[in-house]
């Protein structure tokens, strides 16, 4: 599905980075109001965002987690596309469960004393820091993932009897096409980070980036699955396509 910023997101990327900058900045609005001596308001305020960014990472972070980012842990952690990401996660999965306990702590009874701090500034600032720095970390993800142009991009040779497929947004498009054989296919990255893999292992592309492109020349007929490395699988599962040669 299309998204809402222009860049090679999905509408569900788009929407979760506009809401985790609307929750830091509802975090910062409530610990004004903690300030003003507006308890109540301060309470719900935080205790509203943390419950909703647990939806969010239920839905929409860990999903993308497990399929783009943990089959290359640690294996491809010399990769800033993982590295940031897998900080990200790791910063995300702290703050969260900090956030938690200091809720736990100042709005109710649950925990026995030896558990409970009082310096409850230190702890709700220290919260709200770690907060915004996950923020901007997950800015880092989005940019690296959507938005960051290929370097590697370079113009291909103009050739006979070319057939042109675009990527973006978790799908190829078209995702069926037919060819003669002789056929070269170009695929386009027209956003965000993909690898294009043959079921059959007789083609690879190298990792594309928005505007690097990848040719394939078709000699024999038959037909040809493929699939993204980072959203699909073999078989046509999620991102995925073919290539029949007459």
């Amino acid at each position: 599905m299309t998204g809402l910023l222009g860049t090679g997101a999905t509408r569900a990327a788009d929407l979760n980075l506009l809401a985790q900058l609307a929750m830091a900045a509802a975090l910062t609005v409530g610990m004004f109001l903690a300030r003003a001596g507006r308890f109540r308001a301060h309470a719900w305020t935080q205790s509203t965002v943390l419950l909703l960014n647990l939806v969010a990472i239920g839905s929409v972070m860990l999903p993308s987690f497990r399929r783009q980012v943990a089959p290359s842990v640690p294996s491809g952690l010399h990769d800033p596309y993982y590295v940031v990401a897998t900080i990200h996660a790791g910063l995300g999965t702290v703050a969260e469960l900090l956030g938690l306990y200091v809720i736990l702590v100042a709005g109710t009874k649950m925990l026995p004393s030896r558990l409970r701090f009082r310096n409850y500034k230190l702890w709700m600032r220290t919260t709200l820091g770690l907060w915004w720095a996950v923020v901007l970390l997950g800015i880092g993800v989005y940019t690296l993932w959507y938005v960051v142009p290929s370097p590697a991009a370079t113009p291909q040779a103009s050739q006979p009897a070319m057939m042109m497929v675009s990527l973006k947004n978790f799908e190829f498009t078209p995702t069926q096409i037919t060819v003669a054989v002789g056929t070269t296919v170009q695929w386009t990255d027209t956003g965000g980070r993909h690898q294009i893999v043959a079921d059959d292992g007789s083609f690879k592309s190298d990792v594309l980036l928005s505007g690097a492109t990848f040719q394939q020349k078709f000699d024999k007929a038959g037909t040809y699955l493929y699939y993204c490395q980072f959203h699909g699988g073999p078989k046509g599962q999620d991102m995925s396509g073919s290539v029949v040669v007459k």
